[in-house]
């Protein structure tokens, strides 16, 4: 111990050079490096803010860890091949939530000594918003985020405020949200669920759609996906139905009006406006919900289109219905117009008949 001691001793009178922090975020239970170059590599110190003992040390060309802070035991290391080359930094392993905090690097030769500054963050970012509807209204939820979440809800654009949140924190440190806007669903509507870290780094949008449409056999299905005109570059769209599912590429900037695809036998067109037309679904194989769904680094949109396609008997039936309607009311108009000409002609009679009568009382 008595080298160590006097190497310590020794530090105070050594010139000290410093630099600026350097901020990392690592996310929870991952590996994690606090870098850390110089081209002093005798001894190597890493220590936390507000921790006594070090959090790494490598001393004559090994580790030195008979001091180490419990809280770091077998969790770091140094990249000792790249220390010659002035690679300096740690590497921690198994992050926790209560390893944030200011991080410094020391290092030294026996004339002069660097001092670095690492602040390590947590960070886990939304990755993921489920938002659907149920008999409550509709959820919006997401889970293992950091920092603590906040929930907006907006209809059509406007702000919502007849919500419930509920928040929870697990075991690491990270939280869930999920939230009820308690209304009913209605047609042709759009929900939005904004959900924003309580540090304002990041800010994820997910938005609910419900429409529906009705057409007859031959007739193509027209439904509108959830694309945004701000669009600069290509986002993907999933069109959904029962098990199967397809991919389309959309380019807002692009100079082709459309992009076709061929999907369960039919021709898919998907325009820049968003709108996907199916040709001719036939039959009502293709009758269900649709779900198209836009999916970026940052939101998540989702319109669920109800097509419904008549059969021969519906149209059958529909056409029938229509004939007897007319029918019924031609011959409504024609009793209506015969009990009108009766009542004519019932008082022509009535008006003549006085006059006779009369005549014949005179003679």
């Amino acid at each position: 111990m008595k080298p160590v001691i006097l190497t310590f001793v020794l530090f105070w009178s050594i010139p000290l050079t410093t630099e600026e922090d350097v901020t990392v975020y690592c996310i929870v239970t991952s590996n994690c490096v606090l870098p850390c170059t110089s081209t002093y590599h005798d001894i190597i110190h890493w220590y936390k803010e507000g921790k006594a003992d070090s959090v790494h040390t490598f001393y004559n060309k090994a580790d030195d860890l008979q001091y180490q802070d419990v809280d770091f035991k077998g969790r770091t290391s140094l990249f000792k091949d790249q220390i010659p080359q002035g690679n300096a930094s740690l590497l921690l392993s198994s992050f926790r939530t209560e390893d944030q905090g200011k991080y410094k690097c020391y290092t030294a030769t026996n004339s002069e000594n660097r001092e670095q500054f690492v602040l390590l963050k947590i960070k886990v970012p939304v990755k993921w918003v489920d938002l659907k509807m149920t008999s409550e209204g509709i959820t919006c939820s997401t889970k293992d985020v950091y920092p603590e979440p906040n929930i907006s809800w907006f209809r059509d654009g406007r702000s919502e405020d007849k919500f419930t949140v509920n928040r929870t924190g697990d075991k690491e440190g990270l939280f869930s949200v999920s939230s009820v806007l308690t209304q009913s669903v209605a047609e042709n509507t759009t929900y939005s669920c904004s959900i924003s870290l309580r540090d304002e780094s990041q800010h994820y949008t997910a938005s609910l759609r419900k429409e529906n449409v009705e057409i007859y056999p031959g007739h193509n299905v027209t439904i509108h996906c959830p694309v945004s005109q701000d669009n600069t570059g290509n986002s993907n769209i999933t069109l959904t139905y029962g098990e199967s599912s397809t991919t389309l590429t959309y380019t807002q900037t692009s100079q082709l009006p459309t992009t076709t695809v061929q999907w369960r036998g039919k021709t898919l067109h998907l325009a820049r406006d968003g709108t996907v037309t199916i040709h001719n679904p036939e039959n009502v194989e293709y009758t269900g919900t649709y779900t198209c769904e836009r999916l970026t680094a940052q939101s998540r949109h989702v319109v669920h289109t109800e097509v419904k396609i008549c059969s021969a008997n519906t149209i059958r039936i529909a056409l029938g219905v229509t004939v007897a309607i007319v029918v019924v009311t031609i011959a409504a108009v024609c009793l209506i117009m015969w009990k009108r000409a009766n009542n004519m002609r019932n008082r022509g009679e009535s008006d003549v008949n006085p006059h006779n009568g009369e005549g014949n009382g005179v003679i």
